[in-house]
């Protein structure tokens, strides 16, 4: 196995292992949580989705990118190995003999090494794109389970066109100390 393909597989593994970061947890497991330990976490929603499909499609989405990088790695080798070819028959008499091959078996050698590296980068991005598929179907299957909490997307950017004239304005809410929000 050559060293990118190991760095690639060792970096899509990391990436579907990897835990998340001490400001992504529960804010009782911070250590400053002892200071306000008075005002209670609100309860989280309930989620719907299993986890395998939560964490799934994260999973699959590290797959495909990493599938897809070992298919152009892939590529690029068989496309040096061609490169070399042309480079070879430019200096020497490259002729097919009748079964289809090339009578030199350097050049024949060669030729296989490119048909060999062509058909491993199609099976790395036909593995990529079904890792895709795979990906975009998790998603939606999160988006079939409702949660008690609906998902509200960020309404603070204002696009205003008047006069030929394009304003673009984002409205961020600040909290105020008992909790009352200013806009």
């Amino acid at each position: 196995m050559s060293a990118a393909r190991r760095l690639a597989v060792a970096a899509v593994l990391l990436a579907a292992l990897a835990r998340p970061a001490a400001a992504q947890t529960d804010s009782a497991s911070r250590p400053d949580a002892r200071a306000s330990a008075a005002v209670p976490a609100p309860p989280r929603a309930a989620s719907a989705v299993p986890g395998a499909v939560r964490w799934g499609k994260w999973a699959a989405a590290s797959l495909a990118a990493g599938f897809t990088v070992l298919g152009i790695h892939q590529h690029d080798v068989a496309d040096r190995a061609f490169a070399s070819l042309v480079g070879y028959c430019g200096t020497v008499t490259c002729t097919l003999a009748a079964d289809g091959r090339y009578a030199d078996p350097a050049a024949e050698a060669t030729y296989q090494r490119v048909v060999r590296n062509d058909r491993s980068a199609r099976a790395w991005f036909i593995a990529g794109e079904a890792a895709a598929v795979g990906t975009a179907a998790l998603f939606v299957v999160q988006l079939l389970h409702p949660t008690e909490e609906p998902n509200i997307p960020y309404s603070g950017l204002q696009v205003d066109s008047r006069n030929g004239v394009l304003r673009l304005s984002v409205r961020i809410p600040v909290r105020i100390g008992d909790g009352e929000t200013m806009k």
